[in-house]
């Protein structure tokens, strides 16, 4: 009965570390915001260049996980290439050994109680406060104190082996059979990690067992490098349902570890030996073993990153080969889904926003194309035209469709635990795919005027040609300004821009209404159901423009909290 309560005491320390790690670990991403997916896209120019932006993201964020389901999820929206992210994933596993030297450094140096309670006795206050970068700090705060606190208990809890002989004999078995234990463990390290979903956890798990004496430093290091291949499993999740490309990048970063382990295996020894002289204090001392093993494990993922990073271009050929291009049949036309699928764990809901981005922009550049061609229709004969009609209708369900799919998926995104500032993304989002959608029917519109107009063989005054080019040119720049910068092809947007095409679409639509009338008053054979007809295309021309100033504006809101 007491080993059953030790397991559950364990457990409890285990669940407040996973609670605060992933408390601190979604305050400080909250903190960094989308600058942390500009960092990606901007730094990774080249493949040191991407293993530092890689390892810099992950220290701050204090998840490899988040970093590798971001990159994926950049990689599905094509915003990265495969070789830009292979490096990224390199730093993302350097940067990951950052909690074990935290841990290892203040969880078994000092006595933890003294920083824990402190830090959550200075945070609580501010975790009410309705500033949100207040409480954002607060999060980050609590999150450290709880950490280290479910690490306190977990040490606590965990029996001094040598008052257990059966179990100490248990376990001399397993670690005593040579080069097997040493896979055993490996194995052990990889499930561990899958199912805590944590390298963080499992290392914490790791050193606490290594400190009681459970595990020596072989066995111990061991552990670490399966954790090295769990890990992997999270970014593999969230790949399915995704471009080849997304998915070639989760595999990429799991062969990367598994090429890793395997070098390792062969200078195993050496390289415990090695590690043993640069660190200070012996392999024995409980003190200074988990020192030895965040040691181990940075040494590890630099060694094997140097090793690697020249061969980038050939991890990349080989996750071309492991996941083949998808066989594109003919496309159903009028059918659309979200080319994303949730994973719903704790560390995609960044990852989701910026699929659903991605979708608002294909969105954004097919009801431009569907509006170019629209008003190309002006100079088309009937045939043309009859056809261009019923490509339009199917366009413009298919935008239905795409409206109601990015609706359903941000509105699942709403359902996870989100910032104010991803809440306030998401509602923008919704506007601008509702405004797109508005727009493809005044598209659809614009065409069904253009065939009555040949039809009933409807003129236009003199200058309406040039009139309607000039009206209709500054609309589609409008649109194409909006599309670029929700497809990522331009860095940032500027409203000031945004203002001035709108006052030159003002100014243009006012001397179109002044001619009309002059028209209609001025020539007494004037074709008035052509000049009626012509008010109407304007009237639709107006409400295209209005809707690209709306989205106009819900970027500029965006804009302030890094859409």
């Amino acid at each position: 009965m007491h080993g059953f309560f030790v397991l559950l005491n364990m457990i409890g320390g285990l669940g407040l570390f996973l609670y605060g790690m992933h408390q601190m670990s979604d305050g400080l991403r909250r903190r960094a915001g989308d600058r942390l997916r500009k960092l990606l896209q901007t730094l990774t120019s080249n493949r040191v260049f991407g293993v530092i932006t890689g390892a810099s993201v992950t220290t701050i964020i204090q998840s490899s996980s988040a970093t590798t389901i971001l990159l994926v999820s950049l990689v599905n929206a094509s915003l990265m290439t495969l070789e830009q992210a292979i490096g990224v994933v390199m730093g993302a596993n350097i940067g990951t050994t950052f909690t074990a030297w935290i841990v290892s450094l203040l969880g078994f140096k000092f006595k933890i109680t003294s920083l824990a309670l402190p830090a959550v006795a200075v945070a609580l206050p501010f975790f009410f406060s309705r500033i949100p970068k207040r409480r954002e700090w607060s999060e980050i705060l609590l999150g450290f104190g709880i950490l280290f606190m479910g690490l306190s208990v977990m040490k606590e809890s965990v029996p001094d082996i040598s008052k257990h002989p059966e179990a100490l004999e248990f376990v001399q078995h397993l670690v005593n059979a040579g080069f097997w234990s040493v896979l055993l463990f490996i194995l052990l390290g990889t499930l561990l990690t899958i199912v805590v979903q944590s390298s963080s956890a499992a290392m914490a798990i790791t050193l606490t067992m290594a400190y009681s004496g459970w595990i020596d430093f072989e066995i111990a290091a061991a552990i670490v490098l399966g954790e090295n291949i769990g890990t992997t499993i999270t970014a593999f999740l969230a790949s399915l349902g995704m471009s080849p490309n997304a998915k070639r990048t989760a595999r990429v970063h799991m062969v990367f570890n598994i090429v890793g382990v395997a070098w390792m295996l062969a200078v195993y020894q050496p390289f415990l030996q090695m590690v043993d002289q640069i660190v200070p204090g012996g392999v024995n001392d409980p003190h200074a073993l988990p020192v030895h093993l965040a040691a181990f494990h940075t040494l590890f993922n630099l060694a094997n990153t140097t090793l690697l990073i020249g061969f980038v271009p050939q991890l990349a050929r080989l996750a071309r080969v492991m996941v083949r291009p998808r066989e594109h049949g003919p496309a159903p036309i009028g059918t659309f889904h979200v080319s994303h699928v949730r994973t719903r764990t704790t560390d995609a809901l960044e990852a989701d926003l910026v699929s659903a981005r991605a979708e608002v922009g294909r969105m954004a550049v097919m009801v431009h194309d569907m509006l170019l061609k629209g008003l190309n229709a002006y100079h088309s004969s009937p045939a043309e035209l009859e056809e261009l009609r019923e490509e339009s209708k199917r366009t413009e369900k298919l935008t239905d469709q795409m409206q109601d799919g990015i609706t359903e998926f941000l509105t699942d995104c709403m359902k996870e635990s989100v910032t104010e500032l991803q809440a306030q993304r998401i509602f923008a989002m919704q506007k601008v795919t509702s405004e797109l959608e508005s727009i493809a029917d005044s598209a659809y519109r614009l065409v069904q005027l253009f065939r009555r107009k040949v039809r009933k063989g409807m003129g236009f005054h003199e200058h309406a040609d040039e009139q309607l080019y000039a009206y209709t040119s500054e609309i589609l720049d409008f649109l194409k300004y909006n599309a670029d910068y929700l497809t990522y092809s331009v860095p940032e947007y500027n409203f000031d821009t945004a203002l001035r095409l709108n006052r030159a679409l003002k100014k243009t639509r006012k001397g179109l209404r002044k001619n009309v009338n002059e028209e209609i008053a001025s020539t007494p054979d004037a074709d008035v159901g052509g000049e009626v007809l012509f008010i109407d295309l304007v009237r639709h021309l107006e409400r295209i423009g209005e809707r690209n100033l709306n989205i106009a504006q819900a970027i500029q809101r965006l804009n302030e909290n890094a859409f």
